[in-house]
This record gives C-alpha cells, structure tokens and sequence, in this order.
C-alpha cells in the first residue's frame, strides 16, 4: 500500500510490504527499511526497524491524524493513501461523486459495521472498523450518499482489494 504521510510541512511518500506476520518493508521515500511491528500494551507498539529497536505509543485523534511518542519525542502526523491524496489533490479537495465502491486497502478482520444497506451516511462517517497490521482503522464515508450494497459482516476475514461498500 502507499500511503502520503504528512509531519508538519514535511510529506513523505511511503510504501508499505508485508513480508509476513508482523514484519515489513517500508519504503520512504526512496529509502528502504525493514520493520517488525508488534502491539505490545494499549497504544504502545514495540518496532525491530532494520535491527535497532524502537518503542512508539501511537494515538488517534481522527481523520487520519496521529500523535506518535517516540524516544521523548512528540510527532504529529497525518496519513492518507496515496491514491485519495491525488483524488483530493485534482479536485481542489473535494471528495469523490457518482457512485463509490469502498475498498480495504489491505488484508485484515471486520471489527465492526456500522452501516446496513439502505442507510443515508454523510461523508465521513464510519461505515465499519477493519483491523489491521494490529491497528483497528476506521473506513469513512467518501462522500454523502445511500448505503447501496454491503460486503462484509462483523467478524470476516477480508483480502486487499476486497469490495467493503457501495455509496450513490
């Protein structure tokens, strides 16, 4: 997956591998690393990155924002899939029209669904919550519409590039 991952002013493009359970590859930028990534209490996630160990409590704060403290140190990041980052980036940051269909991004478990087919959602809203590389994500609403189509139930194991939902 690629992602457009923002700190400050800062972007930075990162691709992201998975080469087994818990363990990586992840590019930035141009520069690669490999990363073991293990959820070890809460938020706090113990991190192997090219041999030198890291430890990093991650926290939400919604709309693909995060606070990550690592080694006394305080990020504020924001991350984004490559592809809605250029979507956004072509229509002057106006999300998505017609009909959508809402794909996961990566393999992972339905944690939750939020939605059943007839629903009015507006965009943003949380249409299910879909584990993931030990990280419980939020798929949202790309834009207003009726839940026309769901694939997905509470609890299934899903590949990436698995259709989740259809908005019109």
């Amino acid at each position: 997956m690629s992602y457009v991952v923002k700190m400050g002013d800062i972007e930075y493009k990162v691709k992201v591998k998975e080469l087994e359970a818990n363990k990586f590859e992840v590019y930035i930028d141009d520069k690669s690393y490999v990363v073991d990534a293990r959820l070890t209490e809460g938020s706090v996630y113990s991190l192997l990155i090219n041999n030198e160990s890291f430890e990093a409590d991650v926290d939400y704060k919604g709309e693909n924002n995060y606070n990550v403290l690592t080694e006394g140190d305080l990020f504020k990041i924001s991350v984004i899939d490559e592809m809605k980052a250029k979507l956004l980036q072509r229509r002057g940051g106006t999300v998505a029209e017609g009909k959508q269909i809402i794909k996961s991004e990566m393999p992972g478990r339905v944690i939750s669904v939020k939605v059943a087919v007839g629903d009015t959602v507006k965009e943003g809203d949380i249409l299910l919550i879909l584990e993931a590389m030990k990280m419980q994500n939020e798929i949202k609403a790309p834009k207003s519409g009726e839940v026309k189509e769901l694939f997905v139930k509470e609890g299934e194991n899903i590949a990436a590039d698995s259709k989740l939902v259809v908005i019109e």
